[in-house]
């Protein structure tokens, strides 16, 4: 086990680093601030903290090691910055898990990264003036790994839109009862 050399001693900067860095990762987005503000010496040395870190956070959401573990590597730091560095990753695991399976599912095939629905009320037509019908449209925003995402768009009417709420459903009790 290798300590991360973090050459921070205040609690705002040791805060920024942890959460940039974990924001970055679950992101794909790139680091806001320079790396002579968080003390390193060189790039290199600061891409080597990013990465260790990690992979540190990487093991610890899937309990490959303990709190207790994971303290061991911020063991440097003095009590304050190790409670908040731990503080830092727990209150930031949900994220970095569910940013895990997600990249771990979209390796073979696209999976759903968001969506957004609206809905609609039809007054009329092009045929008739009189027709009142109400149009769901829902948008999927799916990738495959680290392409870019693809949208898929889907309008129904209410009779479809129970259909898949029922669908839905359906899969959510399966999955509870595994």
């Amino acid at each position: 086990m290798h300590e991360i050399s973090l050459n921070i001693d205040n609690v705002e900067l040791l805060t920024e680093f942890l959460n940039n860095v974990i924001t970055t990762e679950v992101t794909g987005g790139k680091v806001l601030k320079s790396w002579k503000i968080f003390g390193f010496s060189h790039q290199d040395e600061f891409d080597l903290a990013k990465k260790s870190l990690i992979n540190i956070i990487t093991q610890y959401c899937r309990a490959q090691i303990d709190q207790g573990t994971l303290k061991l590597y911020f063991s440097y730091l003095n009590p304050e910055l190790q409670e908040r560095a731990l503080g830092i990753i727990e209150s930031r695991k949900e994220e970095f898990l569910r940013h895990l399976i997600f990249a771990s599912i979209s390796i073979d095939q696209k999976a759903m990264e968001s969506f957004d629905w609206d809905v609609k009320w039809i007054l009329g037509s092009s045929s008739s003036s009189t027709v009142q019908k109400l149009i769901t449209s829902l948008t999927l925003s799916c990738r495959k790994g680290k392409e870019s995402p693809q949208k898929l768009h889907v309008e129904m009417d209410k009779e479809h839109l129970d259909r898949l709420i029922a669908a839905l459903e359906h899969c959510e009790r399966h999955l509870g009862e595994q």
